[in-house]
């Protein structure tokens, strides 16, 4: 019986130390077409020696990152590789060598990300994978990867049936449009004129609102 409850109580503390590790998010967020924001990484942590971290940053189609920026936690510098279209490697490193880490607190942002969204951005799904914090004895804390969705709102200035921007609604939007809607590749296009009802999809519900427009 004995042996039963502290193989019990060595299972429950295994758990706990398993449960204990570093968290890493993405609120998710809007973001207006055309126009920039800033969105914090946040960190919730137990280590207090923490030096070093990479992440992976993806985020979708027509949303750039600008800077990333680390808040009064994060006492070292930072670099930004882009390794692909869309994805981004950000690293942070200390080189201060005292043990006493270089994140301070439990809990707040990490790093401030400023973001811009293109004129023709229409919403997704951004991930923050391979995250590796490493502590000042070289160990590795690896959080779980997260996902967060962007939402977009129109910009102000969208033209709504002239899909290929020529600053006029005609015959030329609907082939545009119908390309667009066949998957074929087309330039110039904007998606937020293009997409007439607003459902981040170009179909031929938009061809007829555009042909509808040129008619009238």
């Amino acid at each position: 019986m004995n042996k039963k409850i502290i193989f019990l109580a060595m299972a429950l503390l295994c758990l706990a130390n398993v449960t204990k590790a570093e968290n890493v998010g993405i609120d998710d967020f809007t973001i207006k077409q055309g126009e920039t924001i800033q969105v914090g990484i946040k960190l919730s942590n137990t280590h207090t020696n923490l030096t070093a971290f990479s992440m992976t940053l993806t985020l979708p189609e027509g949303l750039t990152l600008v800077d990333a920026t680390p808040t009064a936690r994060y006492g070292g510098s930072i670099t930004i590789g882009m390794p692909d279209t869309d994805t981004y490697n950000i690293c942070g490193i200390w080189m201060n060598g005292n043990s006493l880490g270089a994140i301070s607190g439990f809990s707040g942002n990490l790093l401030i990300l400023t973001l811009a969204a293109s004129i023709d951005f229409d919403g997704g799904t951004g991930t923050l994978t391979d995250v590796d914090f490493i502590t000042i004895d070289r160990q590795h804390v690896r959080p779980a990867d997260i996902s967060f969705t962007v939402q977009y709102e129109r910009a102000s200035d969208l033209f709504i049936g002239d899909a290929n921007m020529d600053g006029e609604i005609d015959v030329s939007d609907v082939m545009t449009v119908v390309n667009k809607s066949l998957g074929k590749e087309v330039t110039p296009f904007n998606m937020g004129n293009a997409d007439t009802n607003e459902d981040g999809i170009i179909d031929v519900i938009d061809v007829m609102n555009i042909v509808y427009l040129v008619l009238h």
